[in-house]
């Protein structure tokens, strides 16, 4: 009897066990997701290709060639002598992109040298050209300075050009240290 009562009780255990662990609820997670972020700000000078009407005596490669326009290194500089009226420096990228702002960075002598008077323009044809941003008689106040311009530009252009219309000293040598141009991708574009 006690074996038979015994035989019962794992029964019946072994019914309850199997009869809730059919009733057991498969368990979900579930995650709420995180809010939309706005993607930082990029510098996308990198993506795009210098070039320049009038280059360094030495070449675009030289120790003040073009290419220090674009180096990320604001120690390094671009300089040609003399300074002429129609220079541009220009990027050309792959596809068309909406730039959002640019930095014009003051080179580390001479401050006489520095660029004064510009505009900035794009294109995708290289024919038809639009002013997005302008500058009249703008001054760096020191050597080495950093200087960013935000712009309203929602225009995707394949091509940006600086043309430098006047250097603070009228004549003589111009010099800079670095050109970048910077997108937001948060932006609506046209």
């Amino acid at each position: 009897m006690k074996n038979k009562s015994r035989l019962y009780a794992a029964l019946l255990f072994g019914f309850v066990t199997l009869a809730l662990g059919a009733c057991e609820k498969e368990e979900h997670r579930q995650y709420d997701l995180l809010p939309a972020q706005e993607e930082p700000e990029m510098d996308i000078t990198s993506s795009g290709t210098i070039s320049v009407n009038f280059d360094n005596a030495n070449g675009a490669s030289g120790n003040e060639g073009s290419l220090k326009l674009v180096d990320n290194d604001y120690n390094s500089k671009f300089l040609i002598n003399p300074y002429r009226e129609n220079l541009y420096l220009q990027l050309r990228f792959p596809g068309g992109i909406a730039v959002s702002a640019y930095v014009v960075a003051s080179a580390n002598d001479a401050q006489d040298r520095d660029p004064k008077t510009w505009d900035l323009v794009g294109s995708n044809d290289l024919e038809n050209w639009t002013v997005i941003d302008s500058k009249t008689d703008y001054m760096f106040t020191s050597r080495l300075q950093k200087a960013r311009f935000d712009i309203d530009n929602s225009t995707l252009y394949r091509y940006y050009r600086l043309n430098i219309k006047a250097i603070r000293g009228g004549s003589g040598l111009f010099q800079m240290a670095e050109w970048r141009l910077i997108y937001d991708p948060n932006r609506k574009t046209d």
